[in-house]
């Protein structure tokens, strides 16, 4: 291989990383965020954001900035930053969640929130205690 290949591979390899590292999120930044803007449930909507998005690091995620895989006509959502995402989760939170009295996981269930039979096992399933201080409580016995 000669040494410009070799250089332009390396300035390719390197672009591709500042291309992740600059639009990658920690899972505390979402969580944050996700708890200062008042959604209800903010422990299970975090799972969402984790499983929807592969721990925030998928392809598809770091192209689109879409936490939840919110679609419209079939086509998924693009929004410029993930922070709009979670708002527009919010919005729609408020105007679907109306049932204060409802378990969410049942909500999630009954408005068809994902198609997959076992989502909500799925969403049980995510280990998020380590990120409990973000929320400031424990995390691990929210049924609702």
């Amino acid at each position: 291989m000669n040494i410009r290949r070799w250089f332009y591979l390396l300035l390719f390899n390197m672009s591709l990383f500042l291309v992740y590292t600059l639009n990658a999120q920690t899972p505390v930044q979402v969580a944050s965020y996700i708890d200062s803007v008042g959604i209800l449930y903010p422990e299970i909507v975090f799972r969402q954001s984790i499983l929807e998005s592969g721990w925030f690091k998928s392809p598809y995620y770091l192209k689109t900035k879409n936490l939840f895989g919110f679609r419209f006509k079939k086509s998924y959502i693009r929004f410029n930053k993930w922070q709009e995402s979670v708002d527009y989760y919010k919005t729609w939170q408020l105007n679907h969640y109306t049932n204060m009295d409802e378990d969410y996981y049942q909500f999630l269930i009954r408005v068809r929130y994902a198609s997959s039979n076992d989502y909500i096992k799925t969403l049980k399933r995510i280990r998020i205690k380590s990120y409990s201080y973000v929320f400031n409580k424990d995390i691990e016995h929210d049924s609702k």
